[in-house]
């Protein structure tokens, strides 16, 4: 009895948040001077879109899915805990839209739609930045197609993930006493925002082989131009093809996929496996047959004082690095520094900065 009326009670809270917020929308904006930060993502799949509206899981799978691509954004939680450098807290939301990933490729444009309404969700909760999360910035183009259609700051959060990217994969290759300079690295995702950015910082400081992975090849041939105006040597391969990847000691995944296509025979033997890709890019039997790998679900920062109040599928105190960017600039408010579309190597080195001076941990599964 007492569990059914507090199911009931949860019912109801769930209904009036998501009323309110599409009530939110229209109203004048009486929070744009609050300087708070908004996070924009969406469910990697059907058990994430049902862990806060629990009442979905009774629905048919096909009136769920519909309900999933036509539902307007809600506010899932407040993320809180988080502190400028001088102490004041820096409040900030974790917005939902809840298509799923392959109705958000299917249909980018109705995606698109969405997720203008979750900005202007983000702008009327007094955002002064919003962060795109996974596919909500591949599908507009790294956030450029929305300019001038909202009124917020806006960043991918592609700069910090690219940073925290290569200095994981350092940290572990000194860990595993690799040497980068004679290693093998593939880039699967080479030509995105973040695949092109780590390429690049690793052609910075290091002579590794890199093997670059692209769907067009015309796009991976121009990526390699680019690499070449930093390091001027043969040691880059550009392909479209998976396996090649198979002769690389480190494969970094950067891609935006809704599904899992790196298989175990792309892999070779003992190979580290880093992906950053939300939902995860590399097939979920690959851990099941193959022991000899290392995988580690990258692009995390362990804040343990801040709390996304929702479950994303985290450890307690471990943030996206998107979202960590995004929490960043909103403190410093440094928005003339936004990840937009292609991500240069100044505006990591900027972020790294900023990174550093707040004392944050990376975090890696291993």
């Amino acid at each position: 009895m007492l569990q059914s009326l507090l199911n009931n009670m949860k019912f109801l809270i769930l209904i009036y948040g998501a009323v309110r917020d599409l009530i939110i929308r229209y109203l004048p904006n009486f929070n744009k001077d609050k300087n708070y930060f908004a996070f924009i993502a969406h469910p990697r799949n059907i058990k994430d879109a049902t862990n806060k509206y629990f009442f979905l899981k009774f629905l048919p799978k096909s009136i769920l899915l519909l309900f999933l691509k036509h539902m307007w954004p809600v506010t899932a939680s407040e993320v809180t805990g988080f502190k400028d450098l001088t102490g004041k807290p820096v409040r900030g939301y974790f917005i939902v839209i809840s298509m799923l990933p392959e109705q958000m490729l299917k249909d980018k444009k109705y995606a698109t739609k969405k997720i203008i309404q979750a900005v202007k969700l983000a702008e009327k909760r007094g955002a002064n930045i919003v962060g795109l999360g996974a596919l909500t910035s591949s599908v507009t183009n790294g956030g450029k197609d929305l300019i001038e259609k909202v009124e917020v700051n806006l960043t991918t959060g592609n700069a910090l993930t690219s940073c925290i990217t290569f200095l994981d994969v350092q940290n572990i290759a000194k860990v595993k006493g690799i040497d980068l300079n004679n290693e093998t690295i593939a880039i699967v995702g080479a030509t995105g925002s973040i695949g092109s950015a780590v390429s690049r910082l690793i052609v910075r400081d290091y002579t590794a082989n890199l093997i670059l992975v692209g769907r067009t090849m015309s796009h991976i041939e121009l990526l390699k131009k680019e690499i070449f105006e930093i390091r001027k040597d043969n040691n880059v391969e550009v392909t479209d093809s998976l396996d090649r990847i198979s002769s690389a000691g480190i494969v970094i995944v950067a891609t935006s996929s809704s599904s899992a296509f790196i298989k175990s025979e792309h892999l070779k033997n003992g190979a580290i496996v880093y992906d950053i890709t939300q939902p995860r890019n590399v097939s979920s039997d690959v851990l099941n047959e193959r022991s000899d790998l290392i995988m580690i679900d990258g692009g995390l920062v362990k804040i343990p004082e801040a709390r996304i109040n929702f479950n994303v599928g985290l450890p307690k105190g471990v943030f996206f690095g998107c979202l960590t960017e995004t929490m960043i600039l909103s403190a410093e408010k440094e928005f003339d520094k936004l990840s937009l579309g292609h991500i240069d190597l100044e505006g990591i080195d900027f972020i790294r900065d900023k990174f550093n001076k707040y004392g944050f941990e990376l975090y890696n599964n291993q």
